[in-house]
């Protein structure tokens, strides 16, 4: 009896060999599917930019530099390199790859990050990603519901309109009277305003 327990107990608990996906790897296959050139030079790059956000950046709930986010990343550069072909291609990562995770950045990580990723990308100077017709009609929401119309607020909500862009669902974070909802409405009231019309 004891040797027929033994031998159920092992058939139940079997060990499994698991192994960690090599992330380099499929972010250079991804990144040649989409008809990156320079796919090996730029996967090593985005690899280690992802790496040492894990380690050096401060651990946070919301942050995910997982297969799930390089994913993401990977979808929204195929498109911008279709639809920016004539840019060079380390310009096209560089700028997907800022404006993808710094929106979800807390404060203090911000100037961290953007000292890593301008480490790994050196002499490659981004413009900020302008849209006239949506920051006017930030400015006459903030107007009609007598707000202060304050750059960096602004410019939050710049990333949370350009997150919505790329992302199937989102959560605002931060303590009550942060102004989340504020933000969430007036961007909502903006883009209707602009002829994309949300609820």
């Amino acid at each position: 009896k004891q040797w027929y327990q033994r031998r159920v107990r092992e058939m139940l608990f079997r060990t499994v060999a698991m192994m960690v996906p090599d992330r380099q790897i499929i972010i250079r296959v991804k990144l040649a599917s989409c008809g990156f050139a320079e796919n090996v030079a730029l996967a090593s790059k985005f690899y280690t930019l992802y790496k040492l956000c894990e380690e050096q950046l401060t651990k946070q709930v919301h942050y995910d530099f997982g297969l799930r986010n390089i994913l993401s990343v990977l979808r929204t550069l195929g498109q911008n390199k279709r639809d920016n072909a004539s840019d060079p291609e380390s310009k096209i990562v560089m700028r997907v790859l800022r404006d993808m995770n710094l929106s979800k950045l807390v404060d203090e990580d911000e100037p961290l990050f953007l000292s890593l990723i301008s480490d790994l990308f050196p002499a490659i100077v981004l413009d900020t990603a302008g849209y006239p017709d949506l920051e006017e009609a930030i400015r006459q929401q903030c107007l009609e519901e007598k707000l202060v119309y304050h750059q960096p607020w602004v410019l939050k909500l710049i990333q949370l309109f350009e997150t919505q862009r790329v992302r199937h669902g989102m959560m605002a974070l931060g303590p009550s009277g942060a102004g989340k909802t504020v933000c969430i409405h007036v961007l909502m009231k903006a883009m209707s305003t602009c002829g994309s019309p949300t609820k």
